[in-house]
């Protein structure tokens, strides 16, 4: 018997998982978990087959997260299902570990493909990832990184960029990551001068337009 956690902060979509996860593997055991707390606590105390991740969860949404998840239970294969945009954020997290990442706007049928891929063969990307993924294997850095600026950033970057286009202000960033202030700062720096943004509305317009790349 499989066993499944599906980790999301909304009802709504842990029952729309169940259901489907229940069409691919009728006997799936499937427990659920709203923050990363809980996450935690259930993988140190039992083996899970799938999680099913949402990276936005309290407690979580920095990419951090599948390696200290990994740490705790090695074997188990992630699936992020994530409304973040896949050309920004899907090969960060699966160079990071997880063994797929999914839009939540995509069709609920996708879900299906995507556990069902997991499941037999380990491994799932979309066709617009597998597409983002050659062209990384096949172009230089200079000219990938070029094709969409947000790639020059390092994940801990992204992570802060992620936060100020929220309106985040460094002591919310700070204390969300675990991190100094003035570490933060540093990294807000770093990202305005790879970007070549001078304020926060320059930085949202720049996710804005990349995300819908």
């Amino acid at each position: 018997m499989k066993k499944i956690l599906i980790a999301d902060d909304h009802s709504i979509v842990r029952l729309g998982a169940s259901m489907i996860i229940k069409e691919c593997i009728p006997d799936a055991h499937i427990q659920q978990a709203q923050t990363y707390d809980e996450v935690y606590d259930q993988l140190r105390r039992e083996s899970f087959d799938l999680l099913l991740l949402d990276i936005n969860m309290p407690g979580g949404n920095n990419i951090k997260v599948i390696k200290e998840l990994l740490d705790i239970q090695p074997q188990a294969k992630i699936l992020v299902f994530s409304s973040y945009e896949e050309s920004i954020y899907a090969l960060r997290y699966i160079n990071a570990g997880a063994c797929g990442y999914l839009n939540k706007t995509t069709a609920m049928s996708e879900l299906k493909n995507a556990i069902e891929s997991i499941m037999t063969r380990g491994k799932y990307m979309s066709d617009a990832v597998k597409e983002l993924y050659i062209q990384k294997l096949t172009t230089s850095k200079s000219s990938f990184d070029k094709s969409n600026p947000l790639h020059k950033l390092s994940n801990r970057e992204m992570d802060v960029a992620k936060h100020l286009t929220k309106g985040l202000g460094i002591l919310e960033v700070a204390k969300l990551m675990e991190l100094s202030s003035s570490t933060v700062s540093t990294y807000k720096s770093r990202v305005f001068e790879k970007l070549n943004v001078g304020n926060i509305p320059e930085l949202i317009e720049l996710f804005k337009l990349h995300s819908e790349a």
